[in-house]
């Protein structure tokens, strides 16, 4: 099969040769050096440029996180059963009691902070991630041996395979952090230990690519240099390196660029980034890209993000709504009279003292106003509420569109969910859903442009030059402010949203206020996005902010499903080796607490 150089890559994650690369599930640790099944049994098939293509689209393709051994929510690259429901942010939600009986324990398990070494997503989320570093390494194997390309192609294969295996790692240690770093020269995995920290050679693979790759791509979703310094960074970051951040942010906010080399820039409209016909523009620095096809499964689809649909959209068909936003979150959009993130002088969020108006335990039959008070217009393209038109799926009607309100809340995720208007519908050959428990062809970001602007406010902040980080927020502001804002609807003879959204105007000074005033400022602009849990493992802060909303979120509605929950200072912050794994390998040494 010969893949052409103008194919888009949304498509082309899954046109392989029939069984490309489809690592053997039950034989856990030896898909990591098997050769690829299907019509040839050895690597040496592969080594050519031809070749190298079809192994950089199937590693490629395991960004989505579904392969073989997925189980869609476990092991989705988005990434929502760990970096969501565990953070404040979001809770499993759902029926509670029915539809999916053998998903429910792992995600609940999860969520209350009750996870064992035994809970099957966590083993199937370690052998996804290792599946992708297996093709990773099959990329530069059959590079590194390949006939027929060029020194330079050869390079740009192997920067984008390296930088690929870095994401692939860089998710593993975040996840567990104590986990074995296993290159293209590994041979035997089973005694291989996770004693070494590797952040060293996931920081080595990155900075390969950003040396190597090319800097404008032909296909979307083909990751370019300025990909691989933009998570170059985010690995600073998460080691606290905060010199060599700032450093590498200067030279990309100066000189970088996207795929199709135009420069970085905030998009006009948040909701942008989450709109089909919108992907891939100036702000996407890595998306999964995804796409649908309704002649057959939806294994292009973000099926991590399947349940999305509100219950009473036709696009829910059988699925009970999932990952409904928390109380807290939706709280944490308020804003006070000069339009600001509500804090107090010392940086302390006052936001969650009091609930927003909500319909809990109210009928959609039964009247109700919604909260009159200031808003963050970006609420309403993140937050699906009463009385708030829903995209253009109509005005939100309540409990009628929630499955369980006392299981997840009377709220609603938005940002996975495509539009009416744009189910069955074509962007250059890509069609954006359809009605198969509401899978779609919104594409998730693992980094964009916003991120890397708040990543540059933190780094300015450590390093003492706190005003400039004020700056950076306020572009991130500005552009929620000053965009498209969610069509409010005046039939019912009331605003249903009151936005209201302000610049911090008073110069910073203070460091701790600077970093508070950052935290916030990532919560509201990447809700439901996957981050905000390993955000406040790496800031420290974990503990002390989960406990303390736990606290307040045992008294609400949803209290008897975190009933048991605890967040356990010093175990907690990372999940527990997969039991399955360290039989597999007895190198493995188990995570603290577990």
């Amino acid at each position: 099969m010969i893949i052409s150089k103008t194919f888009d890559m949304k498509n082309s994650f899954f046109i392989l040769i029939a069984g490309l690369l489809l690592f053997c599930g039950a034989c856990k640790k030896s898909f990591l050096t098997v050769p690829p099944q299907g019509n040839s049994t050895t690597l040496n098939d592969f080594y050519d440029s031809a070749g190298v293509q079809l192994l950089l689209i199937g590693a490629y393709h395991d960004l989505t996180g579904i392969d073989v051994k997925s189980t869609w929510w476990g092991t989705s690259g988005t990434n929502w059963i760990y970096g969501d429901i565990t953070s404040g942010d979001t809770y499993v939600g759902g029926s509670g009691t029915s539809g999916l009986p053998h998903q429910v324990p792992d995600a609940l398990n999860i969520e209350n902070y009750e996870e064992l070494s035994t809970t099957g997503f966590l083993d199937d989320k370690w052998t996804a991630d290792y599946d992708g570093v297996a093709r990773a390494n099959a990329v530069i194997l059959a590079a590194e041996n390949a006939t027929n390309m060029s020194t330079a192609a050869k390079n740009e294969s192997l920067g984008e395979a390296r930088f690929l295996r870095g994401h692939f790692h860089f998710d593993l240690k975040k996840m567990w952090n104590n986990v074995p770093y296993v290159n293209e020269t590994v041979i035997n995995f089973n005694n291989l230990p996770n004693s070494a920290n590797i952040w060293p050679q996931i920081e080595a693979d990155f900075r390969f690519g950003y040396d190597n790759m090319n800097e404008v791509q032909p296909l979307a979703g083909q990751a370019n240099k300025w990909a691989a310094a933009c998570y170059l960074v985010k690995c600073y970051l998460f080691e606290q390196k905060y010199p060599q951040a700032l450093a590498l942010v200067d030279t990309i906010i100066a000189n970088g660029v996207n795929w199709q080399g135009t420069k970085y820039a905030l998009t006009n409209c948040y909701h942008d980034n989450f709109d089909v016909g919108t992907e891939n523009n100036s702000e996407t620095v890595l998306q999964i890209n995804f796409s649908v096809d309704p002649t057959s499964l939806p294994d292009n689809a973000n099926l991590g993000e399947t349940g999305v649909s509100p219950v009473g959209t036709a696009a829910d068909v059988t699925y009970g709504y999932w990952k409904q936003p928390s109380f807290s979150v939706v709280n944490a959009f308020k804003t006070d009279v000069n339009g600001l993130p509500m804090m107090d002088a010392s940086g302390n969020d006052t936001s969650n003292v009091t609930n927003m108006t909500n319909d809990m335990n109210i009928p959609s039959s039964s009247p109700f106003v919604p909260y009159q008070g200031t808003v963050d217009p970006r609420l309403d393209w993140s937050v699906g509420r009463r009385g708030v038109p829903y995209l253009d799926w109509g005005v939100d009607p309540g409990a009628s569109w929630v499955a369980n309100q006392a299981f997840g809340g009377p709220y609603l995720n938005i940002k996975n969910m495509f539009k009416q208007s744009e189910e069955g519908i074509g962007f250059g050959g890509i069609i954006s859903a359809y009605y198969y428990v509401g899978n779609s062809a919104v594409n998730y970001n693992i980094i964009r442009w916003a991120d890397v602007l708040l990543w540059a406010a933190e780094a300015e902040v450590m390093a003492g030059t706190i005003d400039q980080a004020r700056t950076y927020v306020n572009m991130v502001r500005s552009r929620a402010m000053n965009g498209c804002m969610v069509a409010i609807d005046s039939s019912s003879g009331y605003p249903s949203a009151n936005y209201y959204m302000g610049l911090y105007t008073a110069p910073w000074t203070s460091q701790s206020y600077a970093m508070a005033a950052i935290q916030f400022e990532r919560r509201l602009e990447f809700a439901e996005e996957g981050q905000r849990f390993f955000d406040l493992v790496r800031w420290g802060n974990a503990s002390t902010y989960l406990n303390n909303f736990l606290t307040v979120e045992k008294t609400r509605g949803v209290g008897s499903v975190l009933s048991t929950a605890n967040f356990e200072k010093g175990k907690n912050e990372y999940y527990p080796i997969p039991q399955q794994e360290i039989i597999l390998n007895p190198s493995l040494q188990q995570n603290p607490g577990y």
